[in-house]
């Protein structure tokens, strides 16, 4: 059956990358305030709790990003404007990310340091969360043009791209960020994140112009509608909310020292500057999951997903366990590197696969539901193994690795169990 917004037409590698270029931005956005400039800000107004306190802002702000991606989606599966249904949502998150990512650099500046510094923590939470709701709001509206604009058999490669980007963006936070935040420059290095984001936000807009086609008039949605409505759905398809649960608790894994390495460098390896060894070991993994990601995004199209997913939450998970038990800064890198060719294909298909099988009118929502495996086990993760870090020691972070390691294990039994083939190949069949 032809798609209306054209999805059975096939699409140059040219137009994809072109789509793609908003998860760039966006990753870039969040690896640089989550992992680098959130720590940073936070250190600057206190000491003590310091992990706890960026725990319980990354958790509250990631808890508002996933209600706003939910949202977002919903919203633009019925968004009628000229414009399209999903570019409007996509322009507004990408422009007003900007101001408010700006906000703290005006408690950083000596000019206005002393007016401003006794406002330092509300503004940064102020920042933070609007960050987080703008961000999504264009993210949430993103995720759906894998199912409007691709048809089936490129959505792996589709994927894989997206998957590159957000390697890329996260590459340059780790690499580029840290060294800004290392020389003293936070602020400059808020505005050059908000600043790339709100680009990547109109490149993508103009690439799916004329292509991203408005819902029609019968189908416009009120905002409490759409807030009454989150949670229901006309389709039900229980294997993507099973395989949305398995991808959350790997993810969880995944996502457990994003708020907390620079103080985890700090506490292992103290010899070494943190923005540095946060540098190294960013820049090794993110070039390894960036090629295994596009890579395994490619071969899906030929083999399939499923075996891929599988073997990466399980190599995940024996990978985690080691880096937590070594303390040998070189074998952390090595097992890092491991770990990271084993989430490529987690990064790039757990989307693709979500993409198969959410149900074309409803595209919108579940690919939003889809986003709570990553924005709802950020929120997750940064509570509970804040919790655990309230006292910063070697034994805390290990078992932050431990506890890291079983959520990836159990998210490859639940996706073992509950996501087989057969289900798999019927519901997609059935979204055709």
């Amino acid at each position: 059956m032809a798609s209306s917004n054209g999805t059975d037409a096939k699409r140059s590698i040219k137009f994809l990358f072109g789509m793609c270029t908003l998860m760039l931005g966006a990753n870039l956005v969040w690896v640089s305030y989550n992992s680098v400039l959130l720590p940073t800000l936070v250190e600057k107004v206190i000491t003590e709790g310091k992990g706890f306190a960026v725990g319980l802002i990354g958790f509250f702000g990631t808890l508002l990003a996933v209600t706003v991606s939910i949202l977002a989606g919903i919203i633009s599966d019925h968004t009628t404007s000229k414009w399209g249904r999903r570019t409007p949502a996509i322009l507004i998150g990408a422009l007003l990310t900007l101001p408010l990512i700006g906000l703290p650099s005006f408690f950083l500046s000596p000019s206005l340091r002393a007016t401003f510094l006794p406002l330092a923590l509300p503004i940064i939470v102020i920042s933070f969360c609007g960050m987080q709701f703008f961000t999504n709001v264009g993210n949430g509206a993103w995720w759906p043009l894998l199912v409007d604009l691709v048809p089936e058999n490129q959505r792996g490669t589709a994927s894989g791209i997206q998957g590159f980007f957000t390697m890329f963006g996260s590459a340059v936070g780790i690499v580029g960020i840290t060294v800004l935040n290392q020389n003293g420059q936070t602020g400059a290095a808020l505005w050059l994140v908000g600043g790339i984001f709100a680009l990547t936000g109109i490149v993508n807009a103009l690439v799916i112009r004329g292509k991203d086609k408005p819902a029609a008039p019968s189908e416009h949605i009120s905002l409490l509608k759409a807030m009454r409505d989150m949670f229901k759905v006309r389709t039900r398809v229980a294997v993507f909310f099973w395989l949305v649960l398995a991808v959350l608790l790997a993810f969880m894994g995944l996502n457990s020292l994003q708020f907390f390495a620079r103080y985890f460098f700090e506490i292992y390896f103290p010899t070494i500057s943190p923005d540095a060894a946060f540098r190294t070991m960013g820049g090794i993994s993110l070039l390894v999951t960036m090629l295994s990601a596009v890579g395994s995004g490619i071969l899906s199209d030929k083999i399939g997903r499923r075996a891929l997913l599988l073997g990466s939450m399980f190599v995940s998970a024996i990978a985690t366990l080691f880096m937590g038990l070594t303390s040998n800064y070189i074998l952390f890198l090595v097992m890092a590197a491991i770990r990271s060719a084993a989430t490529g294909p987690l990064m790039a298909l757990a989307p693709a696969l979500a993409s198969d099988l959410a149900p074309r009118d409803e595209a919108g929502q579940y690919m939003a539901y889809n986003n709570l495996s990553t924005g709802l086990s950020g929120a997750l993760a940064s509570l509970i193994f804040g919790v655990i870090l309230v006292t910063m020691t070697k034994t805390t972070f290990m078992l932050l690795f431990i506890i890291s390691a079983i959520l990836f294990l159990l998210g490859g039994i639940v996706f073992a169990i509950k996501v087989p083939q057969k289900e798999l190949d019927a519901h997609i069949k059935g979204v055709k």
